[in-house]
């Protein structure tokens, strides 16, 4: 048994980065309904001790549609759950599946300001698209923004757990 360098991996294409894509869309859908399970009950809870938690008696799942901070919390939550992923081994479920990392350009882990770049330049998968581009070089829009890339490990090496190990 060999131990492969994750520096020596190729570059993922579009079809496989677009399945992982969508297998994350559900394990984030899923992530964005437990958070609001728990904010519904906290906020239920609040309600319950002190009835000005709502504003002008309205009922909670009104008060929480409305709410900013409520919204901003549902998106923060899915975003520090694919932060966390990409910091802490480089794989979300869906790219686990689809034999996928994202690591530096030397192999390393990404840190958590390129995480939070990528999030933000990747446009829900759409920064994919640049990967039809001749000069794309297998590099997404968010891989160029964030200095990352992810990369197709062979079988062996999707089945490590701890990428310090290699």
């Amino acid at each position: 048994m060999t131990q492969e360098n994750h520096a020596d991996f190729p570059r993922a294409g579009f079809k496989r980065r677009i399945g992982a894509l969508l297998y994350d869309y559900l394990v984030g859908m899923a992530v964005y309904a437990v958070a609001h399970f728990i904010g519904f009950i906290v906020i239920a809870v609040l309600a319950n001790l002190n009835p000005t938690v709502c504003d002008d008696g309205a009922d909670i799942q009104q008060c929480l549609i409305t709410s900013d901070v409520y919204s901003g919390y549902l998106i923060a939550v899915v975003c520090l759950f694919f932060i966390w992923f990409w910091t802490h081994g480089g794989q979300t479920l869906g790219m686990r599946a689809w034999r996928l990392k994202v690591q530096r350009m030397d192999g390393s882990s990404i840190t958590t300001r390129q995480a939070m770049i990528r999030l933000c330049t990747g446009f829900f998968g759409l920064g994919n698209i640049w990967l039809w581009s001749k000069e794309s070089e297998m590099m997404s829009l968010q891989d160029r923004m964030s200095g990352s890339e992810i990369v197709v490990l062979s079988l062996e090496a999707n089945k490590i757990k701890n990428w310090d190990q290699l």
